[in-house]
């Protein structure tokens, strides 16, 4: 009977013993790193899906996660007691990362200032010359292949979060506009008092009855382009922060800093329109009447495009390298109409049309610094090429017959970008 009562007695001691120690080894365990563990182990961290979402963690809802604007735990070296205090002496990782707040919400838009130069021809169109004063540079009537210099345009991109896969890249789609910017030039040139010097060259009338000994004359070139496209993209998002461990036995929570790639397929449309105007008077070859020749030229172009981009990431700025491109099916257009002052029998109205395909492409190198997780400033530079378009200038010849009209024109743009985006 004493036997049975003291084997009893020693079992609820263990039992009691088991129960007191428990909690004291959890804790010992929770102030210890890892077994193991070095200096630079990282230890993955939980990232929720964005906001919104119908599996979204309580720590992922906007209304209930910690406020991701003061940008706890974002930098480099964020010390994770500032944020959770001192819990046993420990230090856990937060459910966010660095990767999981950038870019975060259903919708972004980007709102970029685009100042670009055009370079229309590879040398400067002389449309006219002066033939009492036939070598000096000066007195020739032409267009600058790079007149006016900068020009502004105005692009805005609006997206929609579309889900996150299972590799953690973002699916979006957007849609993005592009110009308003109008590139234009003149030039003037006069020949002596009463004198009828100025003469076209052959490469322009092609011995057609044109401007020839005319007193003065005036030119005018705008050109301008409209840009719509929509977009699928697939973004990959930095991988989630680390945790480090210092010499000193802190832990440190980290960006996870590299590179990222993102790729969009999608359509886009394209509208180039050129317009001169070209005026003269006292020609001699009509009687000293008085002439204008206006051409307008139109090239819509439709087309599927595709595009890369890298990012190398950190956790306050970014820098972006990458273009996108494809072919477009080209419906040109030139409208002609030659005018001479009391004599409507020495002008004429042509009406050219012809399809081809053209190619537009673009490169650009953006960085962003991030003033808040959802808001950014970028500036960079864009580089946009195309070719196969009807240009103004190269449809000017004089000649009544209509028929096709060569693809000569290959604008070529580039400038800086200035701009903000920002995600919600």
């Amino acid at each position: 009977m004493t036997r049975q009562i003291t084997a009893t007695n020693a079992s609820l001691l263990c039992t009691v013993a088991i129960w007191l120690i428990m909690p004291l080894a959890a804790a010992q365990q929770l102030t210890m790193p890892p077994m193991g563990l070095s200096e630079d182990t990282t230890v993955p961290m939980a990232e929720p899906v964005p906001a919104g979402d119908a599996e979204t963690s309580v720590l992922s809802d906007p209304t209930t996660a910690p406020d991701p604007l003061e940008f706890h735990g974002y930098s480099d070296q964020t010390q994770l007691a500032d944020v959770t205090g001192d819990m046993w002496g420990c230090q856990p990782a937060l459910m966010e990362s660095t990767g999981t707040w950038l870019r975060r919400g259903w919708w972004f838009a980007e709102v970029d200032a685009v100042v670009l130069n055009r370079m229309w021809r590879r040398d400067d169109m002389t449309l006219a010359t002066d033939n009492f004063n036939a070598g000096l540079p000066f007195n020739r009537l032409r267009l600058n292949r790079t007149d006016p210099g900068a020009v502004g345009s105005v692009r805005l991109t609006l997206g929609r979060f579309l889900f996150r896969d299972v590799r953690n890249r973002d699916h979006v789609l957007e849609f993005t506009a592009f110009g308003g910017g109008q590139a234009g030039q003149d030039d003037n040139l006069a020949s002596g008092i009463d004198d009828q010097t100025l003469l076209v060259p052959f490469g322009i009338d092609f011995n057609n009855p044109s401007f020839d000994g005319a007193q003065t004359m005036s030119v005018d070139y705008d050109s301008r382009f409209a840009s719509f496209e929509l977009n699928y993209r697939v973004k990959e998002r930095m991988r989630r922060d680390r945790m480090v461990l210092t010499p000193s036995g802190e832990w440190v929570r980290t960006a996870n800093s590299g590179v990222t790639k993102q790729y969009l397929a999608g359509f886009r449309y394209f509208d180039l329109e050129d317009v001169l105007d070209w005026g003269a008077t006292n020609i001699s070859t009509f009687g000293g009447q008085d002439g204008n020749y206006h051409v307008n030229t139109r090239n819509d172009m439709i087309g599927l495009q595709i595009g890369c981009q890298l990012l190398m990431e950190h956790d306050r700025w970014n820098v972006e390298i990458g273009g996108k491109g494809g072919p477009f099916v080209n419906a040109a257009r030139a409208d002609s109409v030659l005018a001479i002052e009391n004599q409507p029998d020495s002008g004429f109205v042509k009406n050219n049309s012809d399809t081809a395909l053209a190619f537009v492409g673009e490169f650009q190198l953006i960085a962003r610094y991030h003033l808040r997780p959802n808001v950014s400033l970028r500036a960079g530079w864009q580089m946009m090429y195309v070719t196969s378009v009807a240009l103004a200038p190269s449809q000017v010849d004089f000649s009544p017959n209509p028929g096709r009209f060569p693809y000569t024109g290959d604008p070529f743009y580039n400038g800086g970008i200035f701009g903000v985006e920002t995600y919600w």
